[in-house]
């Protein structure tokens, strides 16, 4: 019984290790995916990517933040603010931009981003 635990100790920590940073930090899972629009719903620790991975950007998007919020944007030119933003605030964003967005609050993130096709 000792050998199956130790077993077992030693896969979930390889497991771990075997992840990124980021991997642990934020969860990216598409909602929706069809010829109208694709729903990304991004889930991120404290300390974690809110909306994608490091420096990126999106494509013209309609995002709905689910839980209050409080991030670090850091825009391509590096200066950085933080905000504060409330469950159920929806922000249309119509042009592309480059950017980090960070969760700095002591909770995990939920946001939906609504990307439409045409």
């Amino acid at each position: 019984m000792k050998n199956l635990f130790i077993l077992s100790l030693v896969f979930f920590c390889g497991t771990l290790a075997a992840q990124t940073p980021e991997a642990r930090d934020s969860e990216e899972k598409v909602i929706i995916d069809n010829d109208k629009m694709k729903v990304v719903e991004h889930v991120s620790l404290p300390q974690g990517d809110v909306c994608g991975l490091g420096m990126h950007h999106h494509e013209p998007h309609l995002t709905i933040v689910l839980t209050d919020a409080k991030v670090k944007i850091t825009p391509e030119d590096g200066d950085s603010q933080e905000i504060e933003v409330k469950s159920g605030t929806s922000i249309w964003f119509g042009d592309e931009d480059t950017h980090s967005v960070i969760n700095t609050g002591d909770q995990p993130t939920k946001m939906l981003l609504v990307y439409l096709k045409e």
